[in-house]
């Protein structure tokens, strides 16, 4: 005669079996076949993760792995392994370029400087960033070319200027003549020297590693050093690349 109290034993035995039949077939590619799922990481090795209590191997996409990434991972029906890469935590992603480009000529006859409408993009706060301009431009002698940055009001770090001196006229065919190599803070006006014509470009590099506490934007501002009505352009090509390292 079954006893209510065998009863209770055998249900009790019959759900942790059921259980444990469950969480095996979990982890068995056998039972749970092809699969993906997010997992926390808990450890970083060369070229694995740990997440879940198992050694997932990364693709070369996931770069820098870092304890605490929540991680996309696979588990192919052979029992293979890998581990996708991080979820994103903010609008930037680490170490994925952002570009932004200039697909048209711009011209301006002012000394009003303003965030160029292309060269603009939006830094997360606490982050560490790699900001890179390239500038295709073009002016006469009178009016010549300027530029500054706007960066968010948390953001800290200097900007690097290389492009023709201020004072230097390159002649239609020259591509000679005094440089400017300067470190300056991101509001610190630059004024670059240029050709004989506001159709024969020059280029200015200018680049910073931009550490902000709070979020905003990091744009290129640009004017002519002298109002004129005869313009000053940047160009179609300039661009813009933008990298968080941290």
């Amino acid at each position: 005669m079954t006893t209510s109290s065998d009863h209770a034993i055998r249900s009790a035995l019959t759900s942790a079996l059921q259980g444990q039949a469950k969480r095996v077939g979990e982890q068995a590619p056998s039972v749970r076949g092809a699969d993906w799922r997010l997992a926390t990481v808990t450890a970083v090795g060369a070229g694995t993760v740990t997440a879940d209590g198992l050694v997932w191997r990364c693709l070369s996409s996931y770069v820098s792995p870092t304890i605490g990434d929540v991680a996309v991972v696979s588990q192919s029906s052979s029992g293979n392994l890998i581990a996708l890469n991080r979820l994103a935590t903010s609008a930037t992603p680490l170490y994925t370029p952002i570009y932004r480009y200039k697909a048209a000529n711009l011209d301006r006859t002012t000394s009003t400087l303003s965030d160029d409408p292309d060269l603009t993009v939006q830094l997360d706060a606490n982050a560490v960033y790699e900001v890179e301009m390239h500038l295709h431009y073009a002016a006469t002698d009178a009016v010549r070319f300027r530029t500054d940055w706007t960066a968010p009001s948390g953001a800290s770090g200097n900007r690097s200027a290389l492009g023709p001196d201020q004072g230097q006229i390159l002649s239609g065919t020259s591509s000679g003549g005094a440089g400017r190599f300067g470190v300056h803070n991101f509001s610190t006006v630059c004024i670059y020297g240029t050709r004989d014509s506001n159709t024969s470009q020059c280029v200015a590099i200018e680049e910073a590693t931009v550490t902000t506490t709070t979020a905003g934007t990091c744009a290129l501002q640009w004017a002519q050093a002298t109002t004129s009505a005869t313009f000053t352009r940047l160009a179609a090509g300039s661009f813009m690349r933008v990298t968080r390292i941290g």
